[in-house]
């Protein structure tokens, strides 16, 4: 009798001890998992609106034209390999035209943002989205602004309203470090 109350006794030990191990290396995972999350760096590819129909001045909100709708894809084309988690987007027609392709081929809903709420952007990227790879469209008059938002230095005077080939490729490490790296895309631009 006492042999068998022994046995359940040192059952039931191993059952904690079990218990106890598997919690443990859960716990690990979790915090392997959450510190790999931690020392990657959040990539921002920040781009203006593709070329837009300016033929009625009244229209504050206008379509692209066949090159803005050729410099759309050639946006889709050029991030075509890279993993991109989310797309940021203004109101407007031009911008949400600009990442259409892209949001197609990834299978991705555009999140709209104000256009001129810098600090608000910059809080949604880096809460919903650190550290992983977000595409913001902006205007002539805020790429810039955004890029400075989240750290870095301004890496050209001024984009000025002609100018639809930059791409700005915006890296904020966990620490909150920024570096932005200027290249450019589609055919040259003339309005």
């Amino acid at each position: 009798m006492k042999l068998h109350i022994l046995f359940k006794l040192w059952g039931a030990l191993l059952l904690c001890c079990t218990a106890a191990c598997q919690g443990n290396s859960g716990e690990r995972a979790l915090d392997a998992s959450a510190s790999n999350t931690g020392t990657t760096p959040t990539v921002i590819y920040v781009v203006r609106h593709a070329e837009k129909d300016t033929s009625d001045a009244r229209n504050e909100d206008p379509a692209l034209t066949p090159a803005g709708e050729a410099r759309a894809e050639a946006l889709r084309a050029l991030l075509e390999g890279q993993e991109v988690d989310a797309l940021f987007t203004t109101k407007y027609i031009r911008n949400k035209n600009t990442l259409k392709p892209l949001a197609e081929a990834k299978q991705l809903e555009m999140q709209e943002y104000e256009a001129h709420d810098f600090s608000n952007l910059k809080e949604q990227i880096l809460q919903h989205h650190q550290g992983e790879t977000v595409v913001v469209v902006g205007h002539s008059n805020t790429v810039l602004p955004i890029i400075e938002e989240f750290g870095a230095a301004k890496p050209v005077a001024a984009i000025p309203d002609s100018e639809y080939t930059y791409l700005f490729k915006l890296t904020v490490t966990p620490d909150g470090a920024a570096t932005v790296e200027t290249d450019r895309f589609g055919a040259s631009s003339t309005e």
